[in-house]
């Protein structure tokens, strides 16, 4: 998948080109990981690249705990330091930051552009802290790489993260097919034994597209399409694709949930506020086409090599595309798309405008290709 214009990343490189570390020196190096599913997703590029760059130091990263999930079982990682920063009053932060003095990290990167991450590894004592330079954080950071432009096309934000990465010349004298641009999601035996389970006693057999749709978007309502016509979407998969639904969600996603369930006149599978980010990961990677807003679980199914259906809206697809081959966007052209808000403030027609056929024509392609 080609992601941000070339021409962007050599501008950035340019001017980064200060940035010296003997990595005979770099033992030990923290990686501050962003907090979110999806740009968590979108940085496994980023570790990998780190990773084929120095493969004998000690890669720890420092994630939120619900995000552990996301990276139990990579092999690029060798120690997950997990916090929980929205449960933690500011001077917990702090004595939290100061105890990662005691693991003696040579080099911090740092992939969250919040001005508390800088500090954090101002801290911690870490000799070396690389990260963009934005909101007076430089201060803290003793290598400040400038902000890539991020003009329409977008940057991908995956290449966003590999423009931090690779201005640091272990990594960017790497030849090229050291560095993926593929996600990957490491789900244990134990758990794909369990789905497969679910499978069997379902009745999910592999003759009938098993087809999960993923209502949700955590980010904000300007997000997602409407439940009705993820509903009469659902009906149609019964009615011409001979398939079977998976309703995927979150804990936040009920009211959506219910609005559908009552509105199909099929029964769908519900595992809405059911699954952990494993199991999700790993029912997922059982269906046949996982249909879905642009959210973290669509990155989820690309990291497992499910075929995907991305409804976008709000958002731009230059930006957070799917990091893999089989995927197909469905997005209309609306003069205040992409606007990147939370809650539409007018009339949502960048969502309004697709309509269930646009959908549906695209899973009708994949399908009869697979």
């Amino acid at each position: 998948m080609v992601l941000a214009s070339q021409k962007v990343e050599d501008t950035t490189m340019k001017k980064s080109l200060k940035f010296k570390v003997q990595s005979s020196k770099l033992r030990k190096i923290l990686i501050r990981c962003p907090n979110w599913i999806g740009d968590v997703m979108l940085s496994i590029p980023s570790i990998s690249s780190v990773r084929a760059a120095f493969p004998s130091a000690h890669i720890s990263i420092l994630v939120k705990s619900d995000l552990i999930p996301l990276f139990e079982g990579n092999p690029d990682i060798n120690e997950i330091i997990s916090f929980n920063p929205d449960l933690m009053s500011v001077v917990e932060r702090l004595r939290f930051y100061r105890g990662l003095k005691e693991k003696n990290f040579d080099l911090a990167i740092l992939l969250t552009n919040s001005f508390e991450s800088a500090l954090s590894a101002y801290l911690a004592g870490i000799r070396e802290r690389i990260g963009f330079n934005k909101d007076m954080r430089g201060i803290f950071l003793t290598e400040k790489i400038p902000m890539p432009l991020r003009k329409s096309p977008r940057m991908h934000q995956a290449e966003y993260y590999l423009t931090l990465i690779n201005s640091i010349p272990e990594v960017r004298s790497k030849k090229p097919e050291a560095r993926s641009n593929n996600v990957h999601f490491y789900i244990s035996e134990d758990i794909q034994n369990a789905v497969d389970k679910f499978w069997e006693e379902k009745g999910l057999s592999k003759k009938t597209p098993v087809i999960g749709m993923n209502i949700g978007a955590s980010y904000g309502s300007a997000k997602r399409w409407m439940p009705e016509r993820f509903a009469e979407l659902g009906d149609g998969i019964y009615s011409k694709l001979k398939g079977e639904v998976i309703l995927f969600g979150g804990s936040g996603d009920f009211n959506i949930e219910a609005e559908i369930k009552m509105r199909m006149k099929n029964k769908a599978i519900s595992m809405v506020g059911k699954t952990t980010l494993k199991s999700l990961a790993a029912m997922i990677k059982k269906c046949h086409l996982f249909i879905t807003n642009d959210s973290g679980p669509m990155h989820i199914a690309a990291a497992v090599g499910t075929p995907i259906v991305a409804i976008f809206g709000s958002t731009d697809p230059s930006e957070t595309s799917p990091l893999c081959d089989k995927y197909k966007i469905v997005r209309k052209p609306v003069d205040c798309s992409p606007c990147w808000k939370r809650e539409c403030p007018t009339d949502h027609k960048c969502m309004e405008s697709i309509k269930v056929s646009d959908v549906m024509d695209e899973a009708k392609e994949i399908i009869s290709i697979l």
